[in-house]
């Protein structure tokens, strides 16, 4: 096979692997491929028909991202325990807080106008009753608020201990009047993002994403109404705030 003809090959493949996985991904996040359903090469690659080889891969990249976990009679989409949950949405709040604190201050007017404009995509959502659309664009936010942080390893840590749990946010955008609520909350976080406010910005995000991770692990276990609440986020002052940003410059 020529070099060209082995390049363009190998593009093909590692595209068809990310619509793959991109696909799989979207299934596990919107529920229509639950916790502890089966999953395997054979299933992917007869339902997207393709081969083994492609299906294999994504289901590899999958297990990495801990979306998918295999068992003793095969393949299956990852379940948390609600205290395994707790942990990795725990950390995932520390660093999304972090980030976009460390964003609000490196964002460029251009990043702001394209975050002003899901937040307005967020809020025709909400007004629409379009829940798949609000769970898509309610990603966007997030991961535009910390991309704009510009650290590749913050990005890249969070990226990972993001995906391992958003699978669990629809059951959070359909709690009653979460959606209306959630609008206003992003709004007042992007108020406080575009005006530079990062310690604010770090509040109100930890905050945010605290009650998302009670309202989860209420629904996977009951008996999490009688754990401890969450204590508010503790204030810190400017300089503080930019010590430990310059920090991890």
């Amino acid at each position: 096979m020529a070099d060209r003809e082995r390049r363009i090959f190998r593009i093909h493949r590692e595209t068809l692997v990310d619509k793959l996985v991109q696909n799989i991904q979207e299934a596990v996040f919107s529920g229509e491929r639950p916790p502890k359903s089966k999953i395997s090469e054979v299933g992917i690659a007869a339902e997207f028909g393709v081969s083994r080889v492609p299906a294999r891969e994504a289901l590899q990249r999958l297990e990495k991202m801990n979306l998918v976990r295999k068992t003793r009679s095969g393949r299956e989409v990852a379940q948390f325990s609600p205290e395994e949950f707790r942990h990795v949405y725990e950390l995932k709040n520390v660093v999304e807080a972090f980030g976009a604190m460390k964003g609000a201050l490196n964002a460029t007017p251009q990043e702001i106008a394209a975050i002003e404009g899901i937040v307005e995509k967020m809020a025709d959502a909400v007004a629409d009753s379009d829940i798949d659309r609000l769970q898509k664009l309610n990603y966007e936010f997030h991961d535009s608020l910390v991309f704009c942080c510009k650290n590749p390893q913050v990005i890249e840590c969070f990226s990972s201990l993001a995906q391992q749990v958003r699978w669990a946010m629809s059951i959070s955008l359909r709690v009653p009047d979460r959606p209306v609520m959630g609008e206003r909350e992003h709004l007042e976080i992007f108020t406080a993002f575009s005006n530079r406010d990062a310690v604010k910005v770090r509040c109100l995000l930890e905050t945010h994403s605290n009650k998302n991770m009670k309202r989860i692990l209420r629904k996977m276990d009951p008996r999490e109404d009688s754990a401890p609440g969450l204590k508010s986020c503790p204030e810190i002052s400017p300089t503080a705030c930019r010590n430990l940003i310059d920090g991890v410059k």
